[in-house]
């Protein structure tokens, strides 16, 4: 999936276990299917999983993501992960790890949510929640800042998606994003990373749980609205605009940040990541639908 990545096997976590954590060397240990491309992962027991990055330092830092993880605990609507163990470099793996809590729960698919409005209210309590907390110590954002660092890579990655795409569209919507005034507020908590593979729904369709920190700090709210075009049918997509009250520059410079990931993501993991171009041409279809 990506160039010079760590691969680990099942027996590579049990020596790791076995030689940090003993008491959970004998679980079960099991690879999980992800849509995930920053880290491996393994159900270890019926309460745990491990996650070991594959391109350790390339915008992965396992302590941060955990001492974020320990300083939100119990103060979220919604369940994350605990951080159960950090892990030291060893043979067979030189680099940082961790074993969290496992969240339970299914990925939302935007046309197969059982209660998409109700799924909107949870999001956006999540969001409010999560906002009101002092950011305090927190680190910055991987989303955080203005969109004019991308400009140029995100119109190249619009033009290697093909035929199969309204390409002037999407464009259009880029440098509207581009155009779009600054925000002037103060920073707040942001997850920077609310795409399908990061959420998880009940057998209701309502949010139970919201996965991978590693991207969270403080930030620039219009990060968020990735989830709008990448979990939400267009008419859910419009409730949740109101419920979080989005301003009209707010909404397109999320939406521009909405079309960065996709574009950039779909060429990239077109040949190595099947889930990830689902979700990716998801969004952009969604994306089809806007007008500027």
């Amino acid at each position: 999936m990506h160039p010079h990545q760590i691969d680990v096997t099942t027996a590579d976590v049990r020596r790791l276990l076995g030689q940090q954590f003993p008491e959970w060397a004998e679980l079960p240990i099991e690879p999980v299917p992800s849509y995930g491309t920053t880290n491996a992962m393994f159900r270890v027991g019926d309460d745990m999983v491990a996650r070991l990055p594959f391109i350790p330092g390339d915008g992965v830092d396992v302590r941060a993501e955990a001492a974020t993880l320990e300083r939100l605990h119990g103060r979220l609507p919604t369940a994350i992960p605990r951080v159960c163990a950090v892990g030291e470099p060893a043979t067979p793996y030189p680099y940082s790890w961790s074993v969290l809590s496992w969240v339970p729960g299914e990925m939302p698919v935007p046309e197969h949510l059982r209660d998409p409005e109700g799924f909107v209210d949870d999001l956006v309590g999540f969001l409010e929640r999560l906002r009101a907390l002092a950011t305090g110590a927190a680190p910055r954002a991987q989303r955080s800042g203005p969109l004019a660092p991308l400009a140029e890579p995100v119109a190249g990655a619009i033009d290697e998606l093909g035929d199969d795409f309204d390409l002037p569209l999407l464009h259009a919507l880029w440098h509207d994003a581009l155009a779009a005034p600054a925000w002037h507020g103060s920073p707040v908590w942001v997850h920077a990373d609310l795409l399908p593979s990061n959420l998880l729904v009940d057998e209701q369709g309502r949010l139970c749980g919201v996965l991978d920190w590693a991207a969270a700090g403080w930030g620039e709210p219009s990060c968020e609205l990735l989830a709008a075009w990448n979990v939400f049918p267009a008419a859910a997509r419009e409730v949740f605009r109101d419920r979080l009250d989005v301003d009209d520059a707010q909404w397109r410079r999320g939406r521009g940040w909405a079309v960065a990931q996709a574009a950039l993501a779909l060429p990239y993991y077109r040949n190595t990541n099947p889930g990830m171009v689902e979700m990716a041409t998801r969004a952009l279809r969604a994306l089809e639908q806007e007008s500027v």
